[in-house]
């Protein structure tokens, strides 16, 4: 079937994480560091980041009490450790300082982002790029970056991804309610929460304002659990674009609903 509509993530799947997150990282230790009245956490960071990347299946981002995304970037890397160092930390402080000190990231597209965005929006797809990150911060990223049909990008902004689902929000809902709640992956230790409430709403407002059905639909992302695995489970197309910090049931979760996995220009072969 045709690709009609293009969902591109933005975090780790348009720029590199390593060089942009830096400004982030640092005001996250800050933020702990007040928190805790503190010179610094380096040390305690340290000493956790190390535990926290020997068992990634071990530890990640926890939501609710449900652990809903690995520790494959540094900005995910830091919604892993900040508790460990802080445990007094709720799901509402680790968001604040997720959001406080998002401001600080930098400017760092991946070398083909241009082209690839550009090809999107000459290919007469409707692009949606849908993130957690602030609205105005990407849409300022993507007006430096300047591409060719920038009009026509539709943002949505603080997508919330790792938000697992009301279940009395989405009863009757028959498209959500045929993603199972969880699903297992060989070789990776817990379950992956499939059913992303606050995500299945960005992406349903797109197929009713577009006209369009998952079947017509690429998604683009860098986190299996956050970007890939819900769309997959609807029927959509997916693309994963791996960093080095990609773990082995990241690639086995796609291929398993018949994705692909490599760099970002390889996206356009679905097209």
């Amino acid at each position: 079937m045709t690709i009609r509509t293009v969902v591109l993530d933005f975090d780790g799947t348009c720029t590199d994480v390593e060089i942009e997150a830096q400004g982030f990282l640092r005001g996250y230790k800050a933020g702990l560091a007040s928190l805790l009245g503190v010179p610094d956490v380096d040390d305690a960071w340290s000493t956790w980041e190390r535990k926290v990347l020997a068992a990634p299946s071990d530890h990640g981002m926890v939501i609710g009490g449900r652990m809903v995304a690995p520790p494959v970037d540094l900005y995910l890397l830091a919604t892993a450790v900040g508790p460990l160092v802080a445990p007094q930390l709720d799901d509402a402080e680790t968001e604040r300082l997720f959001k406080e000190n998002y401001r600080f990231t930098e400017t760092a597209f991946k070398e083909e982002t241009k082209e690839v965005v550009e090809a999107l929006t000459a290919a007469g797809v409707g692009l949606h790029v849908v993130t957690n990150s602030d609205s105005g911060t990407v849409s300022a990223k993507l007006d430096r970056l300047a591409p060719a049909g920038r009009d026509g990008i539709r943002l949505h902004g603080n997508a919330r991804k790792f938000i697992v689902a009301d279940p009395d929000r989405h009863a009757g809902h028959a498209r959500f309610l045929s993603v199972p709640e969880t699903v297992s992956i060989d070789g990776w230790q817990r379950p992956v929460y499939a059913r992303r409430g606050l995500y299945f709403d960005a992406l349903q407002s797109i197929w009713e304002e577009t006209d369009t059905a998952p079947a017509e639909t690429l998604v683009i992302g860098d986190v299996y659990e956050l970007d890939l695995a819900l769309p997959a489970l609807l029927g959509c197309k997916t693309h994963l674009v791996p960093s080095p910090r990609t773990l082995d049931y990241e690639r086995a979760g796609v291929a398993a609903h018949g994705g692909t996995c490599g760099p970002l220009r390889e996206a356009l072969g679905h097209l």
